[in-house]
């Protein structure tokens, strides 16, 4: 069974499976942004921990980046069923 000829309900339960991965996988990094955030703004750190919570945040911030990505690779794809967007529309 290719992509097109699969059940619309298991599309769905798919669909939201690959949703609830990506704002984990969005979520955490978020987190260790924030927690960085905090400890320059309250921690006084001296200039090594600075450029050691800022390249922390460098890499965290491309992984919400990809799960970002993600999202808009789904919501470019067409589920069984459903009639594909309009062209020259932006999903954003």
């Amino acid at each position: 069974m290719n992509p097109q000829e699969e059940d619309p309900d298991r599309a769905l339960r798919n669909l939201k499976a690959a949703i609830r991965t990506i704002v984990h996988d969005v979520s955490s990094p978020l987190g260790v942004v924030r927690m960085s955030v905090y400890y320059l703004q309250n921690g006084a750190p001296d200039s090594e921990k600075e450029a050691h919570y800022f390249a922390i945040m460098g890499e965290n911030i491309e992984k919400i980046a990809a799960g970002l990505a993600l999202l808009r690779d789904l919501s470019d794809e067409t589920l069984p069923g459903s009639s594909p967007s309009s062209p020259g529309r932006d999903a954003s």
